[in-house]
């Protein structure tokens, strides 16, 4: 392409000013022939004909072809960078030297807005991962809070219900018992009538007490607080103990109750035989509660070193979408609402307890067909049952006190004092009372009693630290005690005997006779 003349030499003038063209003329040896440019900026000034150029430029080594070479961004000695152009002439070469500074700067600063652009890349691929993991957890995250959310929902429509139903299930007791005290506090009301009365009020009583257990036993097993105590036991004395309590039930409503038990389970077991009973209690009682026709059915076998348990009924039955939720709180299956009895915590508790034991559930049922929950629970054969304690002595059928025996009593209830003093007087016992743990030490000491009955919630020093105080100060006499609160093994210890209230009298007399009775002679 032919250009105008001016604008060659404004771009062979800009060309030359850039690149600051040094050319030197060598020989087939690299020896020097001649020289035009300035070589100062390469080192390369003031060279004299005849000078090995190789000595000064080592990188012409295989530059010089028969046509012409281009070596670009080459680096001089004198820390110069150009491009080295050779073109042949004849025997001879032109090594022309081409200051390559801006052009090597700007071809770096492209590879480093390249090698940026490519890191920024990566950045962002590693962000775009990152986001995408975190989209993923937000996603996961979003989906368990959903599921928490969903179950405390339910928890709090199910509290709500157990609210609603524990207020008409204490409700009805209790207004039974305000009525029917009402009654029998009537001047004309008769003997008969305040039998009635009282035979009333005796049974919604125990409703509520029953109604109360079983919600501190949920409460319990929800918190952690029931720990597993592993005993040496006679199972089949627990069977003969769980068809005594549930045959007649089960006979006020016309049904049978038949216990079997396969020849290969051993009659001693070690496990918890606390927990086993409350299962098989749990259990049984709800077959009754619920089966009108027909009868109720407890099987028991062994199975890979595990009781296995079956309680079988010939009740409604329970529909496939209503299995799983009767074991949560305050829940019954659709077919059961319309019976309002209980706590809906029976088989809460029940599940509680056999994970205690380290053992599981299950449920077989058909609408209309009965239901079987069987129970698998660990056990451990043993030879014997060696008793950790001497039974106490049978009492004779009188409980009246042996002559001289002084009892003392700490309770801060007055209902509970007045109650008390009534059985102990008519027992023959002679009765100090106290409202205080402090008190009891205090009079425990002075009078020396022949036993002492010790309510644990009383003001100031507890119970337990009274107990332990009053064995600190030597006190020899049984420390029995009657409260309300659920004492652990190692509180238990801390007294002779242990009441929960309330307590069947008759039992507490008996106990107190048999404690005494050697203490006071």
């Amino acid at each position: 392409m032919k250009l105008p003349q001016v604008v060659v030499e404004h771009l062979q003038s800009d060309f030359l000013a850039e690149t600051r063209p040094f050319c030197v003329l060598i020989d087939a040896n690299h020896r020097v022939v001649d020289t035009w440019g300035d070589g100062e900026w390469l080192g390369l000034a003031g060279l004299p004909a005849g000078t090995d150029l190789f000595e000064y430029a080592p990188y012409l080594l295989g530059t010089l072809d028969e046509g012409p070479f281009r070596l670009n961004f080459v680096s001089s000695p004198a820390g110069a960078v150009m491009n080295l152009v050779t073109i042949p002439h004849k025997d001879q070469h032109y090594a022309v030297f081409l200051d390559a500074r801006r052009a090597h700067d700007d071809l770096q600063k492209k590879q480093q807005v390249s090698n940026e652009a490519v890191l920024l890349q990566a950045n962002q691929l590693k962000l775009i991962a990152r986001q995408r993991d975190l989209i993923a957890e937000l996603v996961e995250a979003k989906v368990e809070l959903n599921h928490h959310r969903r179950d405390m929902e339910r928890t709090s429509a199910g509290k709500t219900r157990f609210i609603a139903m524990m207020s008409h299930e204490f409700r009805t007791p209790l207004a039974s018992i305000v009525n029917y005290s009402d009654l029998a506090l009537e001047k004309d009301s008769g003997l008969e009538e305040m039998r009635k009365s009282i035979e009333a009020i005796s049974r919604s009583s125990r409703h509520l007490t029953s109604l109360v257990d079983a919600i501190l036993d949920e409460a319990r097993l929800d918190a952690g607080h029931v720990t597993l105590r592993e005993r040496d036991f006679d199972l089949l004395e627990l069977l003969d103990d769980l068809s005594a309590m549930m045959a007649p039930l089960a006979a006020e409503k016309g049904l049978s109750y038949a216990t079997r038990v396969d020849a290969d389970v051993p009659t001693h077991i070690r496990a918890d035989d606390v927990c086993l009973r409350q299962i098989l209690i749990n259990l049984l009682g709800n077959a009754v509660k619920f089966t009108e026709e027909g009868g109720i059915r407890l099987y028991i076998s062994c199975s890979d070193g595990r009781l296995v348990a079956s309680v079988a009924d010939t009740g409604p039955g329970i529909s496939l979408e209503d299995q799983e939720r009767v074991f949560r709180a305050f829940e019954r299956g659709g077919n059961l609402q319309s019976i309002r009895s209980g706590a809906g915590l029976g088989l809460t508790i029940t599940l509680g307890l056999a994970e205690l034991m380290r053992g599981e559930i299950s449920l077989d049922s058909t609408p209309g067909l009965g239901c079987t929950v069987t129970v698998y629970v660990p056990i451990v054969a043993v030879d014997d049952v060696v008793e950790s304690e001497a039974p106490l002595p049978v009492p004779d059928a009188s409980v009246f006190a042996v002559q001289g025996t002084t009892v003392l009593l700490c309770d801060d209830d007055e209902d509970m004092v007045a109650l008390l003093e009534h059985y102990l007087h008519r027992a023959g016992y002679a009765l100090i009372t106290t409202e205080s743990g402090a008190e009891a030490v205090e009079k425990a000491a002075a009078y020396q009693p022949d036993a002492v009955i010790m309510d644990i919630n009383v003001p100031g020093l507890s119970g337990l630290d009274a107990a332990r105080e009053l064995r600190d100060k030597d006190y020899a006499g049984p420390i029995i005690a009657h409260t309300a609160s659920k004492l652990s093994a190692e509180d238990q210890a801390t007294f002779t005997r242990y009441f929960r209230k309330p307590a069947a009298m008759n039992e507490l007399l008996m106990t107190i006779k048999s404690l005494t009775s050697n203490h006071a002679a």
